[in-house]
């Protein structure tokens, strides 16, 4: 009994000295002064404070403060944010990998899709950042993937009406109208054997800001997607998003050269650039000026493109120059040519000898066979690293490689086994477009 009695007790002065611990804790708090933002900063101040800040960073420090939350939001601290990030990253390039999470889980019964964007430090090869996002109306794993513009993507499938601009960044994302091309080509209902194997029209669109965004689909004018609306019932359609309008409008006067389908488009000193389809054994090039929306054909073409077969040459940008490449069907050497911007020179300025250069390691690694002689197929350049060496991807692998010119050799950089897009890329707070 005894003991009972001093069990209650000591329980009970535990219960005493827990309760004023608390009484002391709630009296801390009500002597404590609140944190404020302070707001005694000229907001100028401020702005320049915080243009240094992280695009992370800014969004954690709109929680804080009304004040600094206007500031954050502005559309001239955006745009003063996003000069100062394209210098960075002349410094400190950054890559980014997109990728499609968890494909096979739920296929066929899903109707979202999980995109994963890696931020990847172009020098070290370190994970920055990862963030995933849902996309509620999904792309049935038929994925295409614009270049980055401003730190945006625009992501959209032909096989569904999904069409989306994302920034990764800020997690933003907006579900733009269909397309005429998506409507039309889906009335037309095509077997899976014509996706796979008929339709050779245009999948790749291009994202693009002149005065505002913009989005640029130049397509092939083929029975799957006849349309009576349509102004122009020539060999190419292009249609134009206009944000603004929240509208896709076609253009009137399109190129009379087929383009070439197995090509993604490559923007460069305010033109969108595409390879047409061999006409008398030659290449073209269809060029469109984002400001006045005219298309033209490129007035000088280097010899070696032009007389190419298109599965041997490819098409991209690198600094802000358009580049082609061609693999030579005999050594198997990758050549690189640059436009200059005045459009009337061209400069060769890498090539790439991949077959003298096995690399069992990292081909191991990247489960790809990268030094294989009878791949006609030529790399893609992602970004040229600070010591010369280039950053390559292929269409057939899942992963990107650094190519060092002087000892010829090949270092494993990043593989993902769903990947769809590694492009150059760096962070902005554009939003709300």
């Amino acid at each position: 009994m005894e003991e009972a009695e001093k069990r209650v007790e000591i329980a009970s002065s535990s219960q005493r000295k827990r309760n004023r611990r608390r009484i002391r804790k709630r009296r801390r708090r009500r002597n404590e002064k609140r944190v404020k933002a302070p707001s005694s900063l000229p907001t100028d101040v401020l702005e320049e404070i915080f243009l240094r800040f992280p695009v992370k960073a800014l969004i954690r420090l709109k929680s804080l403060s009304k004040q600094w939350r206007s500031t954050i939001e502005s559309r001239s601290f955006e745009e003063r944010h996003l000069k100062l990030a394209k210098k960075a990253c002349v410094d400190h390039p950054k890559v980014m990998v997109i990728t499609e999470e968890d494909p096979i889980r739920g296929i066929g019964l899903r109707t979202f899709t999980d995109i994963g964007f890696r931020t990847i430090c172009l020098e070290s090869a370190s994970l920055l950042s990862f963030t995933r996002l849902n996309f509620p109306q999904g792309f049935f794993h038929w994925i295409y993937i614009s270049e980055s513009c401003d730190g945006l993507f625009c992501i959209h499938s032909p096989r569904s009406h999904s069409v989306y601009v994302v920034n990764p960044a800020t997690r933003w994302l907006r579900l733009l109208p269909s397309a005429r091309f998506q409507i039309l080509i889906h009335k037309f209902n095509p077997t899976d054997h014509e996706w796979n194997v008929e339709i050779n029209s245009i999948f790749h669109l291009a994202f693009v800001k002149a005065t505002d965004y913009k989005l640029v689909w130049l397509y092939n004018s083929d029975k799957y997607i006849a349309d009576a609306s349509s102004p122009n019932e020539g060999v190419t359609k292009c249609e134009v998003f206009d944000f603004r309008a929240n509208a896709w409008r076609y253009l009137a006067c399109t190129p009379s050269h087929r383009i070439y389908h197995d090509q993604k488009p490559a923007s460069a000193n305010g033109s969108v650039y595409w390879f047409t389809e061999p006409y008398n054994e030659r290449i073209e090039v269809v060029a469109f000026d984002i400001y006045s929306e005219t298309f033209r054909l490129l007035s000088k073409i280097n010899p070696a493109i032009a007389g190419s077969d298109p599965h041997h040459i490819d098409m991209c940008t690198l600094d802000n120059s358009l580049c082609m490449s061609k693999r030579d069907n005999v050594t198997m050497i990758q050549d690189i040519w640059r436009l200059k911007p005045s459009e009337d020179t061209w400069e060769k300025f890498f090539s790439i000898d991949l077959v003298s250069c096995p690399s069992s390691r990292t081909e191991i690694r990247d489960k790809f066979d990268w030094s294989q002689k009878d791949m006609v197929e030529p790399s893609t350049p992602v970004a040229v690293c600070k010591n010369k060496k280039i950053l390559l991807s292929h269409r057939y692998s899942r992963g990107l490689v650094k190519y060092d010119s002087l000892t010829k050799s090949l270092d494993f950089f990043f593989r993902h086994p769903w990947s769809k897009r590694k492009v150059t890329y760096f962070q902005s707070l554009i939003s709300h477009i």
